[in-house]
């Protein structure tokens, strides 16, 4: 009888070890963030709205006083590059009142699209419309977890 009980032991301390060992089905939270170089300067936030709505994508970065970026994609939504010169995508950035530079040639480069988040790069030339000023954005990456409307 005592082997019978090492051995319901020994199976039963088995099961648990295997059972503790499950990887999670639960996978861990997105952190919003967008992250860019405006004319070299380093721009950096995890204040994001993300939207997705009939198969359009916007993503809006608050930053400080008053500075935002938004990125667009009116329609179809994937994994994939969307150029800025054709309006398959589109993004600005704000410098709070004194500026508004509209992207008129780049790209936005999904990386990641699921039902819940979004990912990816993009890099643009802007104009302002009202001074005619240019500017250079590179270096961008956002993620986001996205509301759908």
């Amino acid at each position: 009888m005592k082997p019978i009980k090492w051995a319901f032991l020994a199976l039963t301390l088995f099961a648990v070890t295997l059972n503790s060992c499950k990887k999670s089905a639960t996978k861990p939270a997105v952190t919003s963030s967008i992250a860019l170089k405006f004319n070299g300067t380093a721009y950096s936030t995890s204040t994001i709205t993300a939207a997705y709505k009939s198969g359009a994508l916007q993503i809006i970065g608050s930053y400080v006083s008053g500075t935002t970026l938004y990125l667009a994609i009116p329609s179809n939504v994937k994994v994939g590059s969307f150029d800025l010169s054709t309006g398959a995508g589109a993004a600005t950035f704000s410098t709070g009142s004194s500026a508004s530079f509209f992207g008129d040639s780049g790209s936005i480069v999904i990386t990641s699209f699921t039902s819940t988040t979004v990912a990816g790069t993009f890099a643009f030339h802007g104009t302002d419309l009202t001074t005619s000023n240019t500017c250079t954005v590179t270096e961008g990456t956002f993620q986001a977890t996205y509301a759908t409307q």
